[in-house]
């Protein structure tokens, strides 16, 4: 009775992923790990119906588990990549579908498309990182060169900013700070795609409640957030 259960939930969350509706695939897959929690192949379609859902920091604990119950297997490797590809985290994804491909049952052929993916964008991430603060130095020195030219224009020689000293000075430090802008505007873009791994605040602090219910009716309340960051609770 639990296997024919398990089959019509798992038939339910592949007709709800080809419909787009990963969230109601991810309860059915879930309800289906009730009966079977170390069954890999709907582990692997869960962890999938949560990177379509955004909630990547579940996804991992998905692919984690399976890494556990088959270490040896590529499955959770590759999982681990696509979460991380997903995620631009491109140098834990390159590293993931390494291990992947290493893997005797791991997909080569995936994983190989999985690397390429991954250095074509390292590559334009590290031009970016390069770039940016030289474009941001390039515009500071366009806007006090033209602030500058405002002020000749509106004050002359009475202008505080007169001298030519104090013209090259301005306009060094415009370009030393919209330079500094452009570094940290670039690690501002890894901390946030780090941050996109990482669990929801619990604001309502549920996990603790836990503490005063008996083990056999504990339940696991797990923080979500939809694609419009309303965050709501399972």
């Amino acid at each position: 009775m639990e296997a024919q259960m398990q089959k019509d939930l798992r038939n339910l969350a592949r007709e709800c992923t080809k419909a787009g509706k990963h969230t109601e695939a991810f309860f059915h897959l879930t309800h289906a790990l009730n009966a079977d929690p170390d069954n890999l192949e709907l582990l692997q379609m869960r962890a999938k119906a949560l990177i379509q859902c955004e909630q990547y920091n579940l996804a991992l604990m998905d692919a984690d588990k399976v890494m556990s119950l088959a270490p040896n297997s590529g499955m959770g490797h590759t999982i681990r990549a696509d979460i991380y590809f997903t995620t631009f985290n491109y140098d834990k994804a390159i590293e993931n579908y390494k291990k992947g491909f290493q893997c005797k049952d791991g997909n080569k052929e995936y994983c190989m498309e999985g690397i390429n993916k991954c250095k074509k964008e390292i590559v334009k991430d590290k031009e970016l990182d390069r770039q940016y603060p030289y474009i941001g130095c390039a515009l500071g020195i366009f806007i006090s060169s033209v602030i500058l030219v405002l002020d000749y224009l509106s004050f002359g020689k009475e202008s505080y900013v007169a001298h030519p000293l104090l013209k090259v000075a301005s306009t060094g430090l415009a370009a030393g700070i919209c330079y500094s802008i452009g570094l940290l505007y670039r690690r501002s873009v890894k901390h946030l795609r780090r941050a996109l791994l990482e669990p929801p605040p619990d604001l309502f602090n549920l996990n603790d409640k836990e503490d005063d219910v008996h083990p056999h009716e504990k339940t696991m309340f797990i923080p979500m957030r939809n694609k419009n960051g309303v965050e709501y609770v399972l």
